[in-house]
């Protein structure tokens, strides 16, 4: 049976200009991650949905960290996220022909391997659990293995995707029709070493990391709504300057870099419901023709795919 791997970045977010002014070394704080992520980490996500019916009710899902080896010699983590949730499903009264929706517990395991250091995860998915379920899951799992009564970290986990540029990002945008709703959000990126240096060296410039530094920002999101006939003007001026953004977090970094790594998310729905996100924008992916028998395997195989797309210099 094929699969196709994933991979996502993992963002330190909570502690990102600590690093930037260099009081704290981001491979201190990824070497924590490392030693802190163990086995049977748990993380309990709780919501309210609603049913086909209309009616509301509370939807559990519970994430945990299995099967946990590490590699001391790389600084590699292989293992397992369970997803465990009631999937609800039909009962039939024979006696009368009503049928009843009944929940039914159902566990779903995906592999993961993460090289800590490249702050890249790889995993392949399930038919009900995709990547942008996996990539809450183990953000929420890595706050928890972080997190202590004497600090509290917090991360960003986004699935590597093609970069854009604005002007590509405004064309799609023109292409989905009278936009009712646009969102734009930013985090601050981790910074390869190049980059961290220039941060390091320079400032972070006359810009925008340096207005929402200043601010002790780490997400900021700008929502623009219309309930007008024609919806947005993506060409207004208003609008044009928050999308300009994108382009100038820092001199050292792209629109296409920031996309891809998910330090900027565009979203916007039309006046007809229609989504729009750079989330799902083409993911970086690899098919691989059999599944691997086992999680040294899959871990070797990840191992050499994580390289190829980062480099083996980082």
């Amino acid at each position: 049976m094929s699969i196709t791997l994933y991979f996502s970045k993992i963002n330190v977010n909570s502690h990102i200009y600590d690093v930037y002014d260099e009081k704290e070394d981001l491979n201190s704080i990824l070497k924590k991650v490392y030693l802190n992520i163990k086995e049977d980490t748990t993380y309990t996500q709780t919501e309210t949905r609603i049913n086909e019916i209309g009616e509301e009710f509370t939807y559990e899902a519970y994430f945990k960290f299995n099967l946990i080896e590490k590699s001391n010699t790389d600084y590699t983590i292989a293992g397992n996220v369970i997803k465990t949730s009631n999937l609800f499903v039909n009962e039939i009264n024979e006696a009368t022909g009503e049928i009843t929706k009944v929940p039914v517990e159902n566990s779903e395991v995906i592999p993961f391997y993460f090289d800590v250091y490249r702050e890249i995860v790889a995993f392949y998915t399930t038919n009900r659990f995709g990547y942008n379920v996996f990539n809450y899951a183990f953000k929420e799992l890595l706050n928890e293995c972080m997190s202590t009564e004497d600090e509290e970290f917090n991360f960003e986990v986004s699935i590597l995707k093609q970069g854009l540029s604005v002007n590509a990002i405004q064309s799609q945008l023109g292409q989905i029709g009278k936009l009712e709703r646009l969102t734009i959000e930013i985090i601050p990126p981790n910074p390869d070493d190049d980059l961290l240096d220039a941060i390091q060296q320079n400032g972070e410039g006359e810009g925008y990391l340096n207005d929402i530094k200043s601010g002790n920002v780490t997400h900021r999101s700008t929502i623009f709504t219309s309930k007008a006939p024609d919806g947005l003007n993506i060409d207004a001026k208003i609008i044009k300057k928050e999308l300009q953004k994108i382009d100038h977090i820092h001199p050292q970094l792209s629109s296409e870099e920031a996309i891809k790594y998910g330090y900027v998310t565009v979203e916007a729905t039309n006046k007809n419901g229609r989504a729009y996100s750079t989330n799902d924008n083409q993911p970086t992916k690899y098919k691989l023709i059999e599944k691997p028998k086992t999680l040294k395997e899959f871990a070797e195989i990840c191992k050499q795919k994580v390289l190829a797309i980062v480099g083996s210099s980082q």
